[in-house]
Formats: structure tokens, C-alpha cells, sequence
């Protein structure tokens, strides 16, 4: 599916469908180019990317910084002194790198967009917006991590039916836009739900065994707890393993949606998983192909885009899911999405249901 070389880790379309002449996008992945505990969301990130990157004839070089963030700053220097600059550099602002990295990219020729989590408040008062004090900052496209955890516990609240919700959460480290922004969703909807209150809700390094031993502590500090989640795969599956070893009786839900984490919804061991951030990088694709074509995203929705397309994945859908994603995930098109190609009315539409029931053409 991708032709990915070590050395910078180069993932471009195939020869055959992209040329030179072909827009090239550089994305500065913060996350592992081999998963080493924190899950494989962003090498999904890349993967889908590289699959919209064939749908439109577009390059792709994916350079990941192994969740460092002192690395991510020193590719973004170097990718600024290109004297070959791309066309698009596509940044993440993992760990408040973001708003370096945009004075560093201003540098360059490329135009820069900015993906899954945002400037914070202070951050844009100094910077300034899009189009801006940074002229080549194009644009931000974030998913509504809010709507997203709102939509989970939703649900868990109703597979609970009138016993009340007494939840633990776990969510990332407190420094990430996208943590916190997650769990805001989660206690919005607990403020508005009847018999429904937090018991605790931790901080964690997104990684499996920080997110076990946590789970422990919580479960004998709350042994009325009736729900636990976690703000990415590897933590739920994590707490998971917790509830089992202290034979707790609690729903499990999580943000995600990997391999591993829809199996356990499918075999009923967790309640639900709120699926699509690892689309991110494939909708800033569309957007990226429908601006160097002429066709500004800004006039279809502004420059700064929240979308809002997370869905929750349960035991009625996991299985459609699965096999579209993972099963037949190389013959996603995201074609139907470009307002180019498919011109319309009204904001950019990234509804996942669409995408379930699309295949590429090309095989």
C-alpha cells in the first residue's frame, strides 16, 4: 500500500499515479514510525493520508519525530531551509510545538496547515490566525474531540439504563489541546445527565501500563464505579486489563477504534469506541487537493475547521466497520469528499458514513 523508506520515512503515492509536477505535502508526524506502547494512531494518521494522497494524485513524505518533541522542531527547521520547498507542510501541535514550528515554516514557501489539535488561546494571541502575522499558515483542521467524548458517554449513560453513571476517566497529558478537549466532552454531558457524577478524572502518558496501574488505584479508591474511559486505544485497553484483574464490574469505554480495541467491542469486553481521528490527515488531503486546484476551503467553512464526523463504534456496528476500515481500507475513496471534483454548496461534509460505503476504483 506504501512505499516507505527508513531513511525519512518518504510515503508517496505510486509512481505510476503521482509525478513530479504532483502536489508534495510533508507531514511532520509527532507520533512513532513503529508503535512502542502509545498505539498506532499515528501511523494510521499517515497510512490514510498516504490513501487520499493516491485518490488525488498527490506526494507524501512523512517524517516522524518519535514523540519528541525537541526532534519535530529541529525536521521543521530543516524542511523551512530546503532550498526545493514543498508545497505543503502539514504540522500537529503536539506537546505546544506548534507555535515554533509556524514561525520556523513562515521561512519557507510552503504553505503550512495545521492538524488534530490546535493553537491554545494564549498561543493564537501571540501568533495571531490564520493568514495572518503568518501569511503561509494557511489553515487548522481539527475533529471535535468534544462531540466525540460527549457521543461516548452518551452512550455508556444509556447502556446503563437507570443505575446512574459513576464514571472514572483517564485521559492524555494535560499539555495536549486534544486531552483535554476530550474530557471537557465527556463532563459536559455529565453536567446535563441526571444521577450521573465523576469520580476522578486522571492524567496519563497515553500508554498502556501507565493507564493499568492508574485504573487499579482508581477502582479500589471508587469500588462503586460503573464506568471507566480512556482518551485513546491503548489506555482503554489498559484499564481493560485492570478491571479484569480486580473482577470489577464496570463499562468500558474508549477513544480510538484500532484493531485490537474494536475485537474486545466485538467479543463485548468493552461497551464502545468512539471512532475517526485517524482520519484527520486524509480530510487536511482534501483540502490541501481542493486548494492547490483553486477551490479555497476557507469559502466552505473558514480557514480554522472543526469537524464534526467522530461516531461511536459498538457491538451493532463494529463489524461493518472493521472490514471497511481494516479489511478493504486501501479501497477507501476519498474522492466524494473534494468540492473540486464534486462541487456543492455549504461547508466541507466529512460524514463517516460516507466513507463506509465508498470504494476506490483503482485497484
Amino acid at each position: 500500500m506504501l512505499a516507505c523508506a527508513n531513511a525519512g520515512l518518504l510515503c508517496m503515492a505510486r509512481p505510476s499515479l503521482a509525478s513530479r509536477s504532483s502536489p508534495r505535502v510533508v507531514f511532520l508526524n509527532p507520533g512513532e514510525a513503529v508503535e512502542r506502547g502509545t498505539g498506532q494512531h499515528w501511523q494510521l494518521v499517515a497510512q490514510f493520508m498516504a490513501i487520499a494522497a493516491k485518490t488525488f494524485d498527490m506526494q507524501l513524505e512523512v517524517l516522524y519525530a518519535e514523540r519528541d518533541h525537541l526532534l519535530m522542531l529541529r525536521q521543521a527547521e530543516e524542511v523551512a531551509l530546503r532550498p526545493d520547498a514543498p508545497d505543503y507542510v502539514v504540522i500537529v501541535n503536539e506537546k505546544m510545538a506548534a507555535q515554533q514550528m509556524l514561525k520556523t515554516l513562515a521561512r519557507s514557501s510552503a504553505k503550512i496547515l495545521l492538524i488534530h489539535n490546535d493553537l491554545t488561546p494564549g498561543q493564537r494571541h501571540e501568533l495571531g490566525n490564520e493568514r495572518q502575522q503568518i501569511q503561509n499558515w494557511i489553515g487548522t483542521v481539527t475533529a471535535n474531540a468534544a462531540r466525540g467524548g460527549y457521543r461516548l458517554m452518551e452512550y455508556l449513560y444509556r447502556r446503563l439504563g437507570e443505575s446512574g453513571a459513576k464514571v472514572i476517566g483517564i485521559t492524555g497529558d494535560p499539555k495536549t489541546p486534544v486531552s483535554q478537549e476530550r474530557a471537557a466532552g465527556v463532563d459536559a454531558f455529565i453536567s446535563r445527565a441526571p444521577n450521573a457524577r465523576t469520580c476522578q478524572l486522571v492524567f496519563s502518558d497515553w500508554s498502556y501500563a501507565d493507564s493499568n496501574q492508574k485504573a487499579r488505584v482508581l477502582l479500589a479508591r471508587y469500588p462503586d464505579a460503573n464506568v471507566i474511559w480512556a482518551a485513546n486505544d491503548t489506555m482503554t485497553l489498559g484499564a481493560l486489563n485492570a478491571v479484569k484483574a480486580c473482577n470489577a464490574h464496570v463499562l468500558i469505554g474508549g477513544v480510538g477504534a484500532l484493531k485490537e480495541a474494536l475485537a474486545n467491542v466485538a467479543d463485548g469486553s468493552l461497551a464502545a469506541m468512539v471512532a475517526g481521528d485517524y482520519f484527520i490527515g486524509a480530510w487536511a488531503m482534501v483540502l490541501l487537493h481542493d486548494y492547490h486546484c483553486g477551490k479555497d476551503f476557507a469559502a466552505s467553512g473558514g480557514v480554522c475547521q472543526k469537524l464534526d464526523y467522530l461516531s461511536v463504534i459498538h457491538h451493532d456496528n463494529v463489524a461493518r466497520y472493521n472490514e471497511a476500515v481494516f479489511g478493504r481500507g486501501h479501497t477507501l475513496d476519498f474522492g466524494p469528499y473534494s468540492k473540486y471534483l464534486y462541487p456543492r454548496p455549504g461547508s466541507y461534509d466529512f460524514s463517516m458514513e460516507k466513507l463506509l460505503n465508498t470504494t476506490s476504483k483503482v485497484s
